[in-house]
C-alpha cells in the first residue's frame, strides 16, 4: 500500500466554511458516490449537518472548526470503504462526548446501528489507562474485545490517524510523546492484527515522526533524494512487457516505497544504520489471475533479471501465521538498487491490504467454501455475520464473538466507575472483580452494581460492564462460602489464605488463654507478663509456633510449661487429669465452615447438643448455630447458611428434600436431574405422592455446602417452572 507521507505531514488547517464544504465534497462525497447509492449519500449529508450543528463554534488545537476532525475521520475511514452506518458514526463519533446531545437523541434521528456505534465510541473514549509496558497487552486486548461491533475499531483507528496527524499543534511536548507512544504500542499493532496495512502505515510513521524526529527526517530525506525521480512508469512497462511476452494475465502492477518506520525497524534486524544496506526499499506488486500464474510470473522475472537467492520467499505454499500469502523475490538490474517484487492473486492482495475490513469492500469476496486458507474462511464468516447483522439489526449480534483470537474466549474486560479497565477470566463474578481491585474492597464487600443496577454476588460479568463495589465501613464481611461465588483461582486462594490466617490466629488466642489459665493455677505470671520465663526465653514467633503445635496435638500444655518451670508438677496423675480437662474442653468445639472460629452462640429455640446435625446461620454480623430441624430455617435464604459440625464428628453433608408441586401429569423430570448433575448432587431417593388431591414430586438429595442450595434453587425456578408450579426445599 503506497501512502503519501509528504501530504500527511504537510497538514494545512482549514478555517473557512467554504473550504470545509469543498473539502467534504471532494474527499468524502465523491468517493462515497463511487461505491454507494445516491440515497446513502443523502444519509451521510444528514450526519454531516447534524454533527456540524452539534459542535457549533467548538475549536481544535489547530484553531480549525471542530467539524473538520469528523470529516477527516470519514476521509480516512473511506480507505477501507465501509458501509453507510460506519461513515455516519465517523461523523458523529464525538457528539455524545463533547456536546450536550445524548444517545437517545441520536437514536431518534438515525438508525439504531449508528446510535449503537456512537455509544460505544463514547464509552471507550472515556477509558483511563496507566501506560506502563506491563499494561500494554491488556489494552490491546481491551480494544479488540471490548467493542461490541468491529466497525467501532475501524472508526477509532481512523480517528487516531487524524489525531496523530495534527499532534504537532499540541502545546505540551510530554503529551505529544505520550499519545505517540500510545499509538505505536497499541493502535498500530491493532491495525496489524486486523491486517489493515494502510491504517498501520499512517499510525506507525505518524508516531515515529514525533518520537524519533531526527531518524525520521534522515530516512525521509534519503527517500526523497534517491527515489523522488524514479521513473516508475518505465519500470512498470518493463515488468508488463515480460508478462505479455509470456502470455500471463494480470490485473495490475503496483509499487511502493518502504516507509521510514519500516526502514528504521530493519536497522535492528540487520544491525546497521546504513539505509543503503536495506534491499527492499523499492517494491513492485504484480496481481495475477491464479496461483499457477504466480509461479509462472516468478520464473519469467528470474529469466530476465538476476535474483538474490536468499531473498526468494514462498508464502503461498507456506502462508504466514495470519494467513498472508504471496511470492517474494528481490532482483538486480531492474533499477540501480535491488528491487523487491511481490506476486499474488487478487484475493491474496485484498487480504494482505485490508484484512478484516476486506469484506466491507467487495460484496462478492471469496465465495468459494473449498479453500483451506484459515484467514479467508474467517473473513468469509465475518462477512456472513455482517450481512445477518445488517438484516436483523434489532438483535445486535456481537461481531467480536467471531474474532478468532484466543484471549476472547478466556477473558472479559470490565470498567471501574472511574473508567479504568480490569481484565478478568471469562466466567468471573462481581466478587472476582472486588478481589482484583483492592484488599480493602473484598474484605469489606457489601454489594455490587453493574451499569447502575444491584446484582447478586454470583453475577457473571460480561465485556463492557461498569462495576461499582459498595463496602462496609468497619465490618469485615468475607465468608468462606464465597468460594462458591468466585471463579478466579487467585480469588479462591485469597479467601483460603485469609481464613487460614484467621484460624491460625484463633488457635493461638485460644491456646494462649488455656496456657494462662494453667499458669494462673500455679500462681505463675501470665504469658504477656515481662517476668514470665516463657516470654523471656522465646520470641513472639517462637511462642506462636509452639501454641500451633499444641493446637495440633503435637505438644501438650503441661510439657510446654514444664520446659520453663520444671518443678511446678508434683504428681503424674494430676498432670494427666489437667490434660484431659483441656482436651475435653477443646473437643466440644464447633467447626464452622472447616475453620475453628469460636465466636458463636446456640439457638435458644432448638438448643443443639453435641452430635446433633447442625448448621451456621448468619444473622447480621453474628453467628448462630441451629439444628437442621429448627423452625428458623424453614424460610431462610440459603446464601446465609454455612456448613458446621462438631469437632470429631464426620461430616457427610446434609440430606435435603426437594418438593415440587406438579401442575400437569408429566413423568419426565430429566430437566431437574440435569440441573442437579451440574452441581454433582447425589440423588438419594425419588418418589411421587398425592396430598389433598395434588400431585407432588419428592426428591431426596445430599449436599455438602448449604450455599449450593441457593444456586440450585435459582436455576430450578428459572428452568423448570414450565413443569412445576413451585419448588420447596427443606432439610430432612
Amino acid at each position: 500500500m503506497q501512502i503519501n507521507l509528504k501530504n500527511f505531514f504537510d497538514y494545512k488547517p482549514i478555517f473557512s466554511e467554504e473550504e470545509i464544504e469543498n473539502f467534504f465534497a471532494k474527499e468524502v462525497k465523491q468517493p462515497v458516490i463511487e461505491y454507494l447509492w445516491e440515497k446513502e449519500w443523502e444519509m451521510l449529508q444528514k450526519a454531516y449537518g447534524y454533527a456540524k450543528k452539534a459542535h457549533g463554534s467548538e475549536k481544535r488545537l489547530s484553531w480549525e472548526p471542530y467539524i473538520v476532525h469528523p470529516v477527516y475521520v470519514a476521509k480516512y475511514l473511506l480507505l477501507i470503504k465501509p458501509g453507510i452506518y460506519a461513515l455516519q458514526a465517523a461523523l458523529l463519533h464525538d457528539v455524545i462526548e463533547d456536546t450536550p446531545i445524548t444517545w437517545d437523541e441520536i437514536l431518534e434521528e438515525f438508525w439504531p446501528e449508528v446510535a449503537f456505534l456512537c455509544l460505544w465510541l463514547e464509552k471507550v473514549g472515556r477509558v483511563k489507562y496507566q501506560w506502563e509496558d506491563r499494561q500494554i497487552e491488556t489494552l490491546k486486548k481491551t480494544f479488540l474485545a471490548m467493542w461490541q461491533d468491529i466497525r467501532v475499531i475501524f472508526v477509532k483507528l481512523a480517528d487516531r490517524i487524524h489525531n496523530i496527524q495534527t499532534l504537532k499543534y499540541h502545546p505540551k511536548r510530554e503529551k505529544q510523546v505520550r499519545i505517540a507512544e500510545e499509538t505505536l504500542k497499541v493502535y498500530a499493532p491493532i491495525s496489524k492484527r486486523l491486517w489493515i496495512e494502510v491504517f498501520q502505515l499512517y499510525l506507525e510513521n505518524g508516531s515515529f515522526a514525533i518520537l524519533k524526529s531526527g531518524e525520521f527526517n534522515r530516512i525521509f530525506t534519503y527517500l526523497e533524494k534517491n527515489y523522488s525521480k524514479v521513473n516508475i512508469d518505465k519500470i512498470k512497462s518493463n515488468i508488463e512487457r515480460i508478462l505479455k511476452k509470456n502470455d500471463i494475465e494480470y490485473s495490475s502492477v503496483k509499487w511502493r516505497l518502504k516507509s521510514p518506520y519500516r526502514i528504521y525497524l530493519k536497522f535492528f534486524k540487520y544491525k546497521t544504520t546504513c539505509i543503503k544496506e536495506i534491499k527492499d526499499i523499492l517494491a513492485f506488486r504484480i496481481i495475477v489471475s491464479n496461483i499457477s500464474d504466480c509461479y509462472t510470473t516468478l520464473w519469467a522475472i528470474h529469466a530476465q533479471y538476476t535474483p538474490i537467492l536468499k531473498r526468494i520467499k514462498d508464502y503461498i505454499s507456506i502462508p504466514k501465521p495470519n494467513g498472508y500469502q504471496s511470492l517474494h523475490t528481490t532482483v538486480l538490474w531492474l533499477y540501480k538498487t535491488p528491487v523487491e517484487i511481490q506476486i499474488r492473486t487478487k484475493k491474496m492482495d485484498d487480504l494482505a491490504e485490508y484484512g478484516v475490513a476486506a469484506h466491507f469492500i467487495y460484496k462478492e469476496l471469496w465465495k468459494s467454501e473449498n479453500t483451506d486458507l484459515k484467514q479467508i474462511k474467517w473473513v468469509n464468516k465475518l462477512k456472513e455475520i455482517s450481512k445477518e447483522y445488517q438484516e436483523k439489526s434489532s438483535e445486535n449480534k456481537n461481531f467480536f464473538n467471531i474474532l478468532d483470537v484466543d484471549f476472547l474466549s478466556k477473558s472479559v474486560f470490565i470498567y471501574t466507575p472511574d473508567w479504568k479497565v480490569i481484565e478478568l477470566p471469562k466466567g468471573a463474578t462481581v466478587l472476582d472483580f472486588a478481589f482484583r481491585v483492592h484488599t480493602d474492597i473484598w474484605l469489606h464487600f457489601k454489594s455490587a452494581t453493574v451499569d447502575g443496577k444491584i446484582v447478586p454476588i454470583d453475577y457473571k460479568l460480561r465485556n463492557g460492564d461498569i462495576v461499582e463495589i459498595k463496602t462496609f465501613r468497619n465490618n469485615v464481611s468475607v465468608k468462606k462460602s464465597w468460594l462458591d461465588y468466585v471463579f478466579s483461582p487467585t480469588s479462591k486462594n485469597k479467601i483460603r489464605q485469609y481464613f487460614n490466617h484467621l484460624e491460625r490466629q484463633h488457635s493461638i488466642d485460644l491456646w494462649k488463654d488455656m496456657l494462662n489459665k494453667e499458669l494462673k493455677k500455679y500462681s505463675l505470671p501470665e504469658l504477656d507478663d515481662n517476668t514470665n520465663l516463657i516470654k523471656i526465653k522465646n520470641s513472639v514467633q517462637e511462642i506462636e509456633r509452639s501454641l500451633i503445635q499444641i493446637a495440633n496435638w503435637n505438644l501438650s500444655v503441661s510439657k510446654f510449661i514444664r520446659w520453663f518451670y520444671p518443678n511446678i508438677y508434683n504428681h503424674k496423675q494430676e498432670i494427666q487429669e489437667k490434660l484431659e480437662d483441656v482436651q475435653k474442653e477443646v473437643k466440644s468445639q464447633v467447626i464452622i465452615d472447616e475453620s475453628k472460629l469460636f465466636k458463636y452462640t446456640f439457638c435458644p429455640e432448638c438448643k443443639p447438643v453435641k452430635w446433633d446435625i447442625i448448621i451456621w446461620k448468619v444473622v447480621d454480623e453474628w453467628i448462630k448455630i441451629h439444628k437442621t430441624s429448627c423452625k428458623a430455617l424453614k424460610t431462610i435464604n440459603f446464601q446465609k447458611l454455612v456448613e458446621t459440625h462438631w469437632d470429631g464428628q464426620i461430616q457427610n453433608g446434609y440430606e435435603v428434600i426437594l418438593k415440587f408441586n406438579i401442575t400437569e401429569k408429566k413423568d419426565n423430570f430429566l430437566d431437574i436431574v440435569n440441573i442437579l448433575s451440574e452441581f454433582k448432587i447425589k440423588l438419594l431417593n425419588v418418589n411421587t405422592i398425592n396430598e389433598n388431591w395434588k400431585d407432588y414430586l419428592i426428591i431426596d438429595i445430599n449436599v455438602k455446602l448449604p450455599t449450593t442450595l441457593h444456586l440450585i434453587n435459582k436455576k430450578l425456578k428459572k428452568q423448570v417452572n414450565y413443569l412445576f408450579n413451585s419448588v420447596r426445599i427443606n432439610f430432612k
